[in-house]
């Protein structure tokens, strides 16, 4: 008959086991694992990360859906991963990860797994006015139009105090509302800025340019007024962020297809006289009779 030492110690291997199944393998780190796994899980849109451990821990990564199958590697706390299809439901749902640098890839339980919310829909840029006027900038500051809405995006222009710009939708990225807009004024520009400084606004003014000594066109205009060095954009729409279809040096002949103003801005559609035929939009305020 097993003494009671034996028993104590086979029940105890026995919860042991129970713990590992529980946590499914939290331990040492294995040969594969990925080494860059230390962003904190808080996740944006589109992310997932290991979570529900500690920051010093790690979980297995195994072959298939159950802890029956074999560790083919292991993620720490933080980790980013693509998630793929998963298996089963609640405590008993397994689902399969690859880490972004597709070291490590195969099944985890899927409580590990710390997902972000979903994207924004388009709903949530509906509503508010048609227009914005910029407010509260101190003196000399600008505000930064960014292409994309968060704080480290690339800026694209600035704008200063007063400046009215179309409305284009808002949302909420973190804790900050962002509302995309569109200049209204010198260069066409479409991007992102922080609403605390936007107000209400009806629509500016309209500006209507006086009429040119060449309204109305010659048959060839001449690039002229360029910069030493600098190049004249031919785009393919009468805007800034249009494609470029070609460069133009100074002195280029060009034909003339007509002439419309897009906000102060004065387009000019041409087609080039060379070897190479290219027909697009330019800045109009380069261009002479000729």
């Amino acid at each position: 008959m097993p003494s009671p030492a034996s028993i104590f110690a086979r029940l105890r291997l026995a919860l042991l086991a129970a713990a590992v199944i529980a946590v499914q393998g939290l331990g040492a780190p294995q040969a594969l694992a990925q080494t860059s796994g230390r962003a904190e899980p808080v996740t944006g849109p589109g992310v997932t990360t290991i979570g529900g451990i500690g920051p010093g821990q790690r979980i297995n990564v195994r072959q298939g859906p159950s802890v029956l199958f074999p560790v083919v590697g292991s993620l720490g706390y933080g980790t980013r991963v693509d998630k793929g299809l998963c298996i089963g439901g609640g405590s008993a749902r397994w689902c399969e990860v690859t880490t972004l640098d597709g070291n490590v890839s195969g099944y985890v339980s899927g409580r590990f797994l710390v997902e972000g919310a979903a994207p924004p829909s388009d709903d949530d840029l509906a509503g508010g006015p048609d227009y914005w006027v910029v407010r509260g900038l101190a003196a000399n500051e600008r505000l930064g139009v960014r292409l994309e809405p968060k704080s480290g995006s690339r800026v694209l222009a600035t704008l200063r105090n007063n400046e009215i710009v179309r409305n284009l939708g808002c949302r909420m990225t973190g804790s900050t509302r962002w509302c995309r807009i569109r200049s209204t004024t010198g260069m066409d520009v479409t991007g992102w800025v922080t609403a605390r400084y936007l107000r209400e606004s009806g629509a500016p003014p309209v500006v209507v340019p006086p009429p040119g000594p060449d309204d109305g066109g010659p048959d060839f205009y001449v690039v002229r007024g360029l910069a030493a060095g600098d190049t004249l954009n031919v785009r393919s729409k009468p805007s800034a962020q249009a494609a470029i279809l070609a460069r133009l040096t100074q002195g280029t002949r060009v034909r003339n297809l007509g002439c419309e103003t897009s906000g102060q801005t004065r387009w000019c559609r041409i087609r080039t006289t060379g070897g190479v035929e290219v027909t697009g939009w330019v800045n109009g305020r380069y261009l002479r009779e000729g």
